[in-house]
């Protein structure tokens, strides 16, 4: 999955206030959800969406999942990120010497 679509996931708040608990350990959807006062099927379908981009891990312990952050993954897209980012930054810095075409300064 492209670096963008995982940052979006990762950016939505509910689902990074459930990153920000499974970075501390493993945890089930019931837990998270008494955690984070949210309901299990709401819970459920955030952490659905983790777990098919990869951000997410899950184990069965018992009679439920519990699920880890790929933290791998993670680090992986942020680098790519960042390297894009890098990369972009200085065709803009070349860009900013370039003057624009549209004529701001005359009344229309």
């Amino acid at each position: 999955m492209d670096p963008i679509t995982i940052l979006h996931l990762i950016t939505d708040p509910t689902r990074y206030r459930i990153l920000e608990l499974l970075m501390e350990r493993h945890y089930c959807v019931r837990a998270v959800s008494k955690k984070l006062g949210i309901s299990e099927p709401a819970v459920s379908q955030q952490m659905n969406l983790l777990k098919k981009a990869g951000v997410i891990t899950g184990t069965k312990m018992g009679y439920h999942m519990h699920y880890l952050v790929n933290i791998d993954l993670v680090k992986e897209t942020i680098n790519q990120f960042a390297q894009e980012f890098a990369v972009k930054s200085n065709i803009e810095a070349e860009a900013t010497e370039r003057i624009c075409e549209y004529e701001c300064d005359k009344k229309h």
